[in-house]
């Protein structure tokens, strides 16, 4: 944390720095699925405490004991303890959770991310759950950040992580029955006509 100080008029400015995992709706709706299996009434720290020990294989490495740690110690009148997931949970929506212990609604997406030079993402199984994409950096620098400004106080939030499900793959169109029908039978008037021609053409006389 950086304090800007002014001998005349004391604190003027701070900079502090939060980490932040999202829970992106975006996609095939991974916190849609997520209350569908159970985890609605999951306050947004319980869900991310949940996700982190009954996911196969482990995210222990993204979503870390160190980050679930600092969000514990928030004010138990924290965003993360007193909003639950389905009350959260809007279409494309992606959720910031904060080691200050807010949440905050963001634009970030992990399908934005996934696939890019210095980061990496794990497919995981959520237990109850679909599985997911975990997307992380794999240096020392966040995914990405922004900052905001209340009371003087400037705070950045560096994304760590960002857990999202892809859209589900587009439907295969197989033949109706009524079309297997239409087919069927426009075969067997092209072959009733064919034999009908074959039995008039037998019929003719040749000139001698």
């Amino acid at each position: 944390m950086f304090v800007a100080v002014c001998p005349m008029w004391g604190i003027i400015g701070v900079n502090t720095s939060q980490q932040t995992f999202i829970l992106s709706n975006e996609g095939g709706g991974l916190i849609a699925q997520l209350v569908s299996a159970g985890y609605g009434d999951y306050n947004a720290y319980n869900a991310l405490a949940a996700i982190q020990n009954n996911t196969n294989p482990s995210v222990a490495g993204i979503i870390t004991p160190a980050f679930l740690a600092a969000l514990q110690a928030s004010p138990g009148s924290s965003q993360i303890f007193t909003s639950q997931l389905k009350n959260l949970n809007s279409p494309g929506v992606s959720l910031a959770i904060s080691t200050d212990g807010t949440v905050q609604t963001t634009s970030v997406q992990g399908a934005t991310y996934k696939g890019q030079a210095g980061i990496a993402t794990l497919l995981a199984a959520i237990s109850g759950a679909v599985s997911g994409n975990f997307t992380y950096s794999t240096s020392s620098s966040p995914l990405t950040s922004w900052s905001s400004t209340t009371g003087g106080v400037t705070t950045t939030y560096n994304v760590v992580g960002i857990a999202w499900a892809p859209s589900p793959a587009p439907a295969t169109t197989v033949p109706t029955l009524s079309t297997w029908a239409e087919i069927l039978l426009a075969a067997g008037l092209c072959a009733a006509a064919m034999c009908l021609m074959r039995g008039r053409m037998a019929g003719v006389d040749v000139p001698s």
